[in-house]
This record gives structure tokens, C-alpha cells and sequence, in this order.
């Protein structure tokens, strides 16, 4: 998903760059196939697919949930470090992530509030004060937004005075994960989202500034620490009680939710299809809701509850839906701008 510098991926000039770029794309697309299979089915029993708490598939994805977002706030901090800011001259970079998140946050938020509202029709009045609460508030999927947008705000200052040495960079990614929280008892602005998120960020930006390329023995020592991660994760997730074994703020979703992007960075195989679904992330991340809701409706209305099904169809149309999608918006000035924050 990716996120908000979702297309904002610098230009590729030069041979050797090529791979780089690549992996990051194929990154990115796997992050946007991860997001994807999580709403088709559904963050809880009562969501999606409506699968029971204590089944393999429900496991599965509580173990992603320290990979998933991590990916895309990795691969956001990642991109970001290729252009940074001018600490000096913030201006014209923050106007820019403006247009680029606020803009589709506002508009799709009302889309998918007012498709909401129609199938649950409420009081003008309630329906007014939800969706100004839904401006400010962590909403949906698209508290991400508003988390990055945050993380974006703060830069100027961390760049000035953090982010340009290691030593600062890893000060900023233990401190956010310090103030990091299991739930989000605090949703204005998606603060709670955002410092979920930031330690990922920063990572993704120490990566690409202070991070070589790997030796073998590097390689091999950190894949071994991430595999004794995701196994620890894994017991958690299998022995104790429903989504209670994945917590916010883990020393395990550190590592698993560090690790994991960096060595797709490194390593990712060359994907052109994964490639095309990474360049198409940000309208992905915006519009998959709609056709993941739609095609289950869709599939239900004719009687289809095969999960196998439900899954391919739901993740086919989820993929291909918003890509075709963002080919027909780009095309206008205004639906460029205000759905998919371009200039």
C-alpha cells in the first residue's frame, strides 16, 4: 500500500538502479496481496468471510499482522530516503504529501462512508457527526493515511536534529517503539496508527542511508534471527488465546516487522506481475475495500460460498478492480488530484 509515497518512487536512470527499484516494487506488491487477502477475510469472525477465531486461516493471518503494515511503512520510509526533505526548505515537500494523502484520504473516506451509509441508512443529524468523525478519527482502512501524514509532519525536525546519522535514526525508531500500545485507546488523527507505524519508517530510512549491501554472513545470521522470530511468533499465535499471541509493541514485531522488508529489499526474486501490482499500490490500498465488499456480495448473491472461490475471485477483482480504476481517474485533472492525490 504503498502508502502515500506509493508512486512517488524516484525515477529509474541508470542499469545498476534497475533491481533495486524491482525489489522495492515487488515489495510493495506483496505488502498490497497481503492487505488484500486480510479484508477478503476479514479481521475478525464476525468480518470477511466470517471464520471462527480458533481456525488455521485465522492463525495465519494473526501471524502476518507483524508483517503486513510493517511492509508498507518500511517501504514508505525506504522511498522517502532516496528524495528526503530539505530540513531548511520543508515546505514544498509537505504541500506535496498534503495533496498526495489529505486529499484522497477526504474524498475516498466520503466514498466509502457514503456507500456505508446507504446500506445502513441512519438519521441525517448522526449521519452528518459520523462523517466529520471520520475525517479525524481512525476510520476504516484509511487510518493509514492519516498515520502517515503525521509521521510526514514530524520529519522536518527529526531530519534536523535525528535522522541524519545511525546513531539518531535507531534513537527514533526505539523511542516510537517505546510509546508503541497493544490497542488504540487514543484514535484522533490515527496518533496511536502512527506510532505503530513510525519505527518501521525509520528503519526503512536507516536502511536505505546506513545499510550496505549484505554480506553472505550477514545474510545468513539475519534470516537465522528472523526465522527463531517467526517461529517464537508463531508458538504465540497457536498457544494462547485468539489475537492475543499478536500485540502491538512486541520485541518480536520489531524484529519480524524490521527484518522481513529488509531482506525483500535485498533478496525479493524479480516479479513483473508483483512489479506492476507494487507500481499500482496506492490506488490498491484506496479502492480494494469496494471490490472486496462488492465481489463477496456478488458471489453470495449467487450462492458461491466456497472459501477457495471467495478467495481467488475476491482477490483477483481487489488487484485488477483498483488498477483499471486508477487507468480511467488519471486520465482527468480533477479525479487524478482529489481521488488519487497526483499532481
Amino acid at each position: 500500500m504503498s502508502s502515500h509515497t506509493t508512486q512517488d518512487a524516484p525515477r529509474v536512470v541508470t542499469a545498476a538502479a534497475r533491481p533495486l527499484a524491482d525489489r522495492v516494487q515487488v515489495t510493495r506488491g506483496i505488502a498490497c496481496v497481503l492487505l488484500v487477502l486480510f479484508h477478503i477475510v476479514g479481521g475478525n469472525a464476525d468480518d470477511g468471510l466470517r471464520i471462527a477465531d480458533d481456525t488455521i486461516t485465522r492463525q495465519i493471518l494473526d501471524v502476518l499482522i507483524y508483517i503486513r503494515m510493517p511492509l508498507f511503512a518500511f517501504i514508505s520510509g525506504y522511498v522517502y530516503a532516496l528524495k528526503p526533505l530539505d530540513p531548511v526548505a520543508p515546505r514544498s515537500f509537505l504541500q506535496g504529501k498534503f495533496r498526495r494523502l489529505a486529499l484522497p484520504l477526504l474524498s475516498v473516506t466520503t466514498i466509502f462512508y457514503l456507500v456505508a451509509l446507504a446500506r445502513t441508512p441512519a438519521p441525517p443529524v448522526d449521519a452528518a457527526a459520523g462523517l466529520i468523525r471520520a475525517y479525524f478519527f481512525s476510520y476504516e482502512i484509511y487510518w493509514f493515511l492519516q498515520a502517515m501524514l503525521l509521521i510526514f509532519l514530524i520529519l522536518p525536525l527529526l531530519e534536523r536534529y535525528l535522522l541524519g546519522h545511525w546513531q539518531g535514526c535507531t534513537v527514533a525508531v526505539l523511542a516510537t517503539f517505546a510509546l508503541t500500545v497493544p490497542a488504540e485507546p487514543i484514535d484522533f488523527l490515527s496518533v496511536n496508527g502512527a506510532i505503530f507505524l513510525a519505527p518501521f519508517f525509520f528503519i526503512g530510512i536507516g536502511a536505505r542511508r546506513f545499510v550496505g549491501p549484505l554480506s553472505r554472513k550477514q545474510m545468513i545470521i539475519l534470516v537465522a534471527v528472523l526465522l527463531v522470530a517467526l517461529g517464537l511468533h508463531i508458538d504465540n499465535v497457536a498457544t494462547m488465546p485468539p489475537h492475543m499471541g499478536a500485540r502491538r509493541g512486541t520485541w518480536l514485531s520489531l524484529v519480524i516487522g524490521g527484518l522481513t522488508p529488509l531482506l525483500l529489499t535485498a533478496y525479493a526474486p524479480r516479479s513483473s506481475l508483483l512489479a506492476r501490482i507494487g507500481h499500482a499500490s496506492f490506488a490498491i490500498f484506496l479502492f480494494h475495500i469496494f471490490f472486496v465488499v462488492g465481489t463477496r456480495l456478488l458471489l453470495n448473491r449467487f450462492g458461491v460460498g466456497n472459501m477457495g472461490i471467495q478467495l481467488l475471485a475476491g482477490l483477483f477483482a481487489a488487484i485488477a478492480g483498483p488498477m483499471l480504476l486508477q487507468s480511467v481517474l488519471v486520465r482527468w485533472k480533477t479525479s487524478r488530484r482529489l481521488l488519487l492525490g497526483l499532481r
